[in-house]
């Protein structure tokens, strides 16, 4: 577990969306047409320039500068189809609720502990995914979401934006992210940041932290 002990108990908590709170899976979107060993050959930043097409969606780039990226480097053919695919069918990538996060984020709102979201996702995909969107990511007090802002992590920037506009002491407010580089980020900005693996691990981690929320019965 990645976190800063510094013994003060929490009073905030910011949460990652993708597949902290909601499952996002681009398998989704594009199963419908593409066979899952084509899909996985996608997702492969090196075979079809995905990962740095994503980085463009993040910073709230217009999503045609990422299609035309791919055919920069890879011309017209399948990598541009699947894209374009991708782009239209973004909705299916939402594949509901990680289990047991909606409980998590209530248990923390009973106890009086703020909870907010920080999130690398494209403007117009996330106003596209809203209707999907699981109930947990709309119980948060606030968020920042970078393709509005035109910024992403793991960069400073959104770290400072976040703090700034959610008005919390970082030396008392967690951050939960399932990325190493957006952990050593967080903890880099102040926040006592952990790396997500279960809501079940999250939990014992921020009770680690002073949040006086329910432990799992049963665990030792």
């Amino acid at each position: 577990m990645e976190n800063n002990d510094i013994g003060d108990k929490i009073q905030n908590v910011i949460f990652d969306f993708g597949n902290v709170l909601v499952r996002w899976d681009i398998y989704g979107a594009l199963i419908s047409r593409y066979s899952p060993e084509l899909i996985n050959q996608f997702r492969l930043n090196e075979t079809s320039s995905f990962e740095d097409a994503n980085v463009l969606f993040d910073l709230g780039e217009p999503l045609e500068k990422a299609v035309e990226l791919i055919k920069r480097e890879h011309g017209e053919g399948i990598w541009v189809e699947m894209i374009e695919w991708y782009l239209s069918h973004f909705p299916d990538s939402i594949l509901g609720e990680i289990a047991g996060s909606r409980q998590l984020v209530c248990d923390l709102k009973e106890a009086g502990i703020r909870v907010f979201g920080l999130s690398n996702w494209s403007a117009d995909l996330f106003e596209r995914a809203l209707p999907r969107l699981p109930e947990v990511i709309f119980m948060m007090e606030d968020r920042v979401v970078s393709g509005y802002i035109h910024q992403r992590k793991p960069d400073r920037n959104i770290f400072e934006t976040a703090i700034t506009k959610f008005k919390v002491d970082p030396a008392r407010t967690a951050f939960v992210d399932d990325k190493a580089e957006n952990v050593r980020a967080g903890l880099e900005a102040g926040l006592r940041a952990v790396r997500f693996e279960s809501p079940a691990q999250i939990r014992r981690a921020l009770i680690e932290m002073g949040a006086p929320i329910p432990a799992l019965k049963g665990e030792k």
